[in-house]
């Protein structure tokens, strides 16, 4: 962190180093380490002229997002689409950065923004969603909170002219003999001498009975049970109406995801094979919504993948850390790679030339396990 080479392409090589070490913090959620990270890497590319990088602030812009570094997020995010106006993730990063921030109505714009430059990007429809879910909430309780506020105003004017009411002497009314009778208005005296209520509507021992015998009053058996009818959107069976309703999923994926992906493998063209082991870390939200009868996905993960690989007696262990894992799966997965420091030299060069690259090895079979879970999870 500390170096500062002078010649550029110093720079560069150095700028690579530490964007790889800001993705491991970040997959290993050290997000204070993964901001200063990128920091570094934003700096050193300032510093040559017609460098700066959209990508480096789009991630720094989502690691402040988690540090709650909410302005700050929204300044990398602005930062991003003034050096790359076509990059989508920017305004993925501006509208989250302006939800929280409570600008629905700038982070909608945002949304839409992206939308234009790629129509058939789920997630930007998911946030425009949530933008107007939160905004119609704020406004619900903006307006329960004024409702309170006059229920106290009239409670406080009642009380105010009880008060009154009572410092005054109570009027006292004359019988029909001249004498005056001191009991209170809205009362009245029952046949029993009992006093109640001026309203309270006196039934005859007869009435009494009648009413015993036909059974009001008393608990009744239903004689047929409740059906269970399916709310709309498959929801649960009080939602009739297919109101607004979330399904929270996180136990599904950690549960499903690594049934999904361990024990997937890939034999090695000159002997050997390499295969997933555990998934670790698995983080994130996993939700299904409905509104309108309409079901909504929505998913972000993080996790990592961990894999063993053999070449005749050698082991070499190591992980895959995937980031912004989201229910579009035609988005790409952001993966970096880690090796175990036990790792032979000769199986490092193995696990470069097959469990690191995108297209070929470990990796695709990985990636395809994945986009299998993620279909299964869009039809719950």
């Amino acid at each position: 962190m500390s170096e500062e080479p002078t010649p550029d392409d110093a720079k560069l090589r150095l700028v690579e180093e530490v964007k790889n070490r800001a993705k491991g913090a970040f997959s290993q959620k050290d997000m204070v380490s993964a901001e200063l990270l990128y920091g570094k890497a934003i700096s050193l590319l300032d510093s040559m002229p017609g460098k700066s990088e959209a990508p480096l602030y789009s991630n720094r812009s989502m690691v402040r997002l988690n540090l709650s570094k909410v302005e700050e997020s929204l300044a990398d995010a602005k930062k991003c689409l003034a050096i790359d106006p076509k990059f989508v993730k920017g305004y993925h990063r501006k509208a989250n950065a302006l939800i929280r921030l409570n600008e629905w109505d700038d982070a909608i714009a945002a949304a839409n923004a992206g939308l234009e430059i790629e129509p058939t990007n789920k997630a930007f429809h998911e946030v425009i969603e949530k933008a107007n879910k939160d905004k119609d909430k704020d406004a619900e309780e903006k307006a329960h909170l004024k409702r309170d506020a006059q229920d106290v105003r009239v409670d406080l004017h009642n009380m105010s002219t009880s008060r009154q009411a009572n410092q005054q002497p109570a009027k006292k009314e004359k019988k029909e003999n001249g004498e005056e009778d001191s009991s209170m208005r809205g009362y009245k005296t029952t046949s029993d001498g009992k006093k109640t209520s001026f309203f309270h509507t006196e039934i005859s021992d007869e009435a009494k009975k009648m009413i015993a015998e036909a059974g009001f009053g008393k608990p009744q058996k239903l004689e047929t049970a409740v059906e269970d009818k399916e709310a709309k959107g498959g929801g649960a069976t009080w939602n009739q109406a297919g109101t607004y309703e979330e399904l929270l999923k996180m136990k599904y994926v950690k549960v499903e995801l690594p049934k999904a992906l361990i024990g997937a493998s890939f034999g090695l063209p000159r002997g050997g094979s390499v295969a997933v082991t555990d998934v670790v870390d698995i983080a994130g939200d996993a939700s299904v919504t409905i509104a309108r009868g309409k079901r909504k996905h929505l998913l972000d993960l993080t996790f990592a993948v961990e894999y063993e690989m053999k070449v005749g007696d050698d082991v070499g262990k190591g992980k895959l850390c995937y980031a912004e894992v989201t229910a579009n799966d035609d988005d790409g997965f952001e993966v970096t790679s880690e090796v175990n420091s036990e790792t032979v030299n000769s199986l490092r060069e193995v696990i470069e030339a097959f469990v690191k690259p995108g297209g070929v090895g470990l990796q695709p079979v990985v990636n395809e396990a994945i986009k299998k879970m993620i279909a299964e999870f869009k039809q719950l």
